[in-house]
């Protein structure tokens, strides 16, 4: 699941630092650029929603295969693009397959480690953000600044195809939900089409509308705006305004990448031990921190960029993994995939929410500099801060079976809801 977290992160990723690259080459003002990642993230919310009304009726093997097939075949087209709009379609048929494929990869890995342990797989999975990080977008970079920013797309496209395939050679039927969704007298996979479909919808009417499901999902979007309202643009932002070199933007990720790599399996440790609550209030805080640094008064502390970049990058994937380590409680393993997909779908809206804001906010001046970035960085914050509340309301509503350091220990002793 690494190597596939590794291709679906790689093939969402690649667009934001490529942003300096493409937009010279087409044509595109560079504050237009989340226009490019927002058409990626409402597709792909929109096929998460979709599929989540069906993904825990079939084997999630060949389901993983297609969303990564599909996935791997976009890249193509995205690298055959010839303006805004083509690039644009491009991405958005990424993102029918890429929200399925990250649903169904955390599903997996949830199937198959029990609670106690599962943080530190979360790291360990979604270390593919890292690698994507330290290998794939420095050479990515390096590739599009010797070969054209097309080469890029051919060539994460090429990989994915062998990492993918090879994958889903090694992973085994994943049929366990299955086996509990028949023992829960849930519907079988041969039902009618229309009978299947209402059924569906109404399951995961009833799956989002439980008090736990309700907190995971305001949890997903409250902790991905913040991000995309600064992240998309960081790459035009630190070399047109900051003056950061072209050639070191490489370093830049590699950096970042590196040192997330280690702190990912670190936090996923911390959590298993401490609970998803303390360790995203750290991380919060230290992202709030690093926002303002970086955006709103840069010379303050006179930091390098190759200083506060990366450190932001390794805080905010470490909330990630507390946050999907909590979440992925939230559902029985019969719905799990299901319910992930119905996530996936919220984050990327509220990803495409972040980047459409942020590119309605931003102007593009003479130069190429990017105007009402503090605006934009204030919004990031005030958003930010409700995370940490959100997470405690959710931890303390896990289930007695939930292990305690999974739970705030100031509910220990409170009688947890039914999910």
């Amino acid at each position: 699941m690494g190597s596939v977290q590794f291709v679906s992160v790689l093939s969402f990723m690649i667009v934001m630092p490529l942003g300096p690259d493409f937009t010279l080459a087409l044509g595109i003002p560079p504050s237009h650029v989340g226009w490019v990642t927002a058409s990626y993230t409402l597709s792909a919310a929109l096929s998460g929603i979709v599929s989540a009304l069906f993904i825990d009726r079939y084997d999630r093997r060949p389901a993983l295969g297609i969303a990564m097939t599909g996935l791997v075949l976009c890249n193509v087209a995205a690298g055959l693009a010839v303006d805004l709009a083509s690039l644009m379609v491009a991405r958005a048929a990424a993102g029918m397959f890429g929200g399925p494929a990250g649903a169904l990869a955390i599903a997996v890995v949830a199937d198959n480690v029990p609670p106690e342990r599962r943080g530190r797989a979360m790291g360990t999975v979604m270390g593919g953000l890292s690698v994507s990080s330290v290998v794939g977008l420095p050479l990515s970079l390096e590739l599009a600044r010797l070969a054209g920013w097309r080469s890029t797309f051919f060539t994460v496209a090429a990989l994915g195809l062998v990492i993918v395939a090879a994958a889903l050679f090694l992973l085994p039927p994943q049929r366990r939900h299955l086996a509990e969704a028949e023992a829960g007298g849930a519907a079988p996979a041969g039902t009618g089409v229309m009978a299947a479909a209402a059924s569906a919808v109404m399951r995961l009417l009833r799956i989002a509308a439980r008090p736990n499901a309700l907190l995971a999902l305001a949890l997903a979007a409250v902790a991905i705006v913040p991000g995309f309202l600064v992240v998309t643009n960081l790459a035009v932002y630190v070399q047109f305004n900051l003056g950061f070199p072209r050639e070191q933007l490489g370093l830049l990720y590699m950096i970042g990448g590196a040192v997330s790599f280690f702190g990912m399996r670190w936090t996923g440790q911390a959590v298993d031990r401490f609970g998803s609550t303390g360790v995203t209030t750290v991380t919060t805080l230290a992202l709030v921190t690093l926002i303002y640094l970086l955006y709103l008064d840069w010379s303050w502390l006179a930091l390098p960029v190759m200083a506060l970049v990366p450190t932001w990058i390794l805080f905010n994937t470490a909330r990630m993994v507390a946050q999907n380590t909590a979440i992925s409680k939230v559902p029985a393993a019969a719905e799990r995939a299901g319910f992930m997909a119905l996530v996936q779908s919220v984050t990327q809206v509220s990803a495409a929410a972040g980047a459409v804001l942020g590119a309605a906010i931003l102007d593009t001046a003479p130069d190429g500099r990017l105007e009402h970035m503090p605006t934009v960085a204030g919004l990031a914050i005030a958003i930010g801060i409700a995370g940490p509340p959100l997470m405690w309301a959710l931890e303390r509503r896990l289930p007695r079976s939930a292990p305690e350091s999974h739970r705030v220990k100031a509910a220990a002793q409170v009688s947890a809801p039914e999910r």
